[in-house]
């Protein structure tokens, strides 16, 4: 079985769902409520997992119940918790969720133990992250520790995907030794300063990352697609119109697209795979509950009739 190695974060979350978003120091009432196990790199873990992967997590949480309770559900979904370390010293990453009924977010992180985790303890794991065919790194983490895990992938020549999340969290240290760079609008915009509304500024964005030394990238969209970007050509693949739940599909996305690309696809068949369970995910609430499996992409795919080819594309163009 193919591996996949992810640094990324392990939370706690803690989503309400109301009518609308309030406004400072203004109390309103919520209309469902849950706690859930997620995480950036723990959802794309259980991705990669349900989509016939082997994860290889580097995250930490505390020694607490919600420590506990996140191992327990990446354990039920298949991921090897043996690489996640115990902080003795920090709580269980913690996020606090809001959704409106247009299935936007707007979330706080306390990110607590995934602080915690150091450049010393991934390199206790080199040789695991070299026997990846992918490296996923995220940024809700310390950063000594996803630049370590990068250098140590780029040791091997181990392709490098980093999903630049939070904004708050990127800087060009955190992206140097990336191969393929996945940003969304907000993160592209706090990288480059371009605001992506069209398609011409997406790519615009992604020929700025070109120059930075990151020859490839998709610029997520959202609702209407991404932009795949590569020094020989570019393309931009529409997004799958479906009823949204919960639109926060990012771990997904950059799961399903690790998992792709170690199976050999190129990037633009890998994103367009990236989309199809994406597609799915979105109708469906919950960071981590809500991962298709593959049987079940099968079955998305023949009832709208979608193969793995990639579709007529709305652009594409050649540098």
């Amino acid at each position: 079985m193919k591996k996949i190695g992810i640094v990324g974060s392990l939370n706690t979350d803690i989503i309400m769902k109301t009518d609308k978003f309030p406004t400072s120091g203004v109390n309103i009432l919520g209309e469902e409520a849950a706690i859930l196990s997620g995480g950036k790199g723990g959802n794309a873990a259980t991705a990669v997992s349900r989509l016939g992967k082997k994860p290889i997590l580097l995250s930490s949480v505390g020694q607490d119940l919600y420590g506990d309770l996140i191992l327990s559900d990446l354990k039920d979904s298949g991921v090897d918790v043996s690489y996640i370390k115990r902080s003795s010293h920090k709580h269980t990453g913690i996020t606090t969720i809001l959704i409106d009924k247009f299935a936007e977010r707007t979330m706080v992180v306390a990110l607590g133990a995934n602080m915690d985790i150091t450049a010393e303890d991934i390199a206790l794991y080199t040789d695991q992250i070299h026997h990846c065919s992918v490296l996923l790194v995220q940024l809700e983490v310390a950063e000594e520790a996803v630049v370590q895990a990068m250098k140590i992938a780029k040791e091997k020549g181990i392709p490098v995907i980093v999903d630049p999340a939070p904004a708050e969290g990127i800087t060009l240290q955190a992206i140097k030794y990336a191969d393929i760079l996945i940003p969304n609008e907000q993160e592209t915009k706090h990288m480059t300063g371009i605001e992506v509304r069209t398609i011409e500024d997406a790519l615009q964005a992604a020929q700025y990352f070109q120059a930075l030394g990151n020859c490839k990238s998709i610029i997520k969209m959202g609702h209407q697609g991404c932009l795949v970007f590569t020094p020989d050509r570019w393309e931009f693949i529409n997004a799958i119109r479906v009823e949204a739940v919960d639109t926060v599909v990012g771990d997904t996305f950059s799961g399903a697209l690790a998992c792709s690309l170690a199976d050999g696809n190129d990037l633009f068949h890998a994103a367009w795979f990236a989309t199809i369970v994406s597609a799915l995910k979105v109708t469906r609430l919950g960071p981590r509950d809500g991962i298709p499996t593959l049987k079940e992409i099968e079955a998305f795919m023949k009832s709208r009739n979608l193969t793995y080819d990639l579709p007529y594309l709305q652009v594409k163009g050649e540098e």
